[in-house]
């Protein structure tokens, strides 16, 4: 193992020196790739390792173990709505408005953040921990009826993200057709209370216009505590998760 360290760094040092000269500036290229590490399962030291390994998986298993509620259906991840992202959504307006005592209009979450189902049956701390692995954490701003428009237009060449709040249509080719809040039309000139990550609030994953945003404020809590806040919330109250595809984004050929 160390003659193995001790070659990657002795090549690693000798393309650097053909690369570059004390005449010239560097442009390093580093490439990276895959490698296999069955050969070093008999390494010396490999067995001590895996011990340490073993021992944290213990006391993580005993973290991601315990149930935190139930849910009466399997919830999925599809566009241009589905039943875990109108869960998620639907949860973080909830949430936030909880949270805030300023009036939240809309909750806005991307499909890309959620990296598993939730499946029918026992919900622990792990299943939740594997939905929203990230360490987003719930943020508000505010956009006016012109910027908020503009995210929906986005919204719909994403083909749909998970939101709350309101309902929009889109064609096909993912133009935006129409979109109300609360029912309403938007109002150019009103402003509009939004909850989403930190992570979208600096306009990724296709989302500019929150980048945008202002009075903007971090709240400091992760999504994935406000989800589990929220789940075992439902389960006090005897209440198992589900949701519904409601039509709160539709795709159609009408203009």
């Amino acid at each position: 193992m160390k003659q193995f360290i001790l070659y990657t760094l002795a090549t690693t040092c000798l393309l650097m020196s053909i690369a570059c000269t004390h005449e010239q500036k560097c442009n390093l290229i580093i490439e990276g790739r895959n490698i296999p590490v069955a050969a070093l399962e008999n390494a010396q030291g490999a067995e001590k390792v895996r011990a340490i390994i073993n021992k944290g998986q213990k006391q993580i298993d005993s973290i991601k173990a315990p149930i935190i509620g139930t849910a009466s259906m399997t919830l999925t991840v599809n566009t241009p709505e589905s039943t875990l992202m109108n869960f998620a959504a639907d949860a973080l307006l909830t949430e936030a408005r909880r949270h805030s005592s300023q009036k939240i209009d809309i909750a806005v979450t991307n499909k890309g953040g959620l990296r598993n189902d939730i499946h029918k049956g026992n919900i622990t701390f792990g299943d939740i921990y594997n939905v929203f692995p990230f360490e987003n954490t719930l943020t508000l701003l505010t956009l006016n009826g012109e910027q908020l428009r503009q995210l929906f237009s986005e919204i719909a060449a994403e083909g749909g993200e998970a939101i709350s709040g309101a309902r929009l249509t889109i064609s096909p080719d993912g133009e935006l057709i129409s979109a109300t809040v609360d029912g309403k039309p938007i109002n150019p000139s009103a402003n509009y209370r939004i909850a989403t990550s930190d992570y979208l609030s600096q306009g990724n994953d296709g989302l500019h216009t929150l980048a945008k945003g202002s009075e903007k404020e971090n709240l400091g809590v992760t999504i994935r505590d406000i989800m589990i806040n929220h789940i075992a919330q439902l389960h006090s109250n005897g209440v198992s998760v589900s949701a519904t595809t409601d039509g709160r984004i539709t795709i159609t050929e009408n203009r």
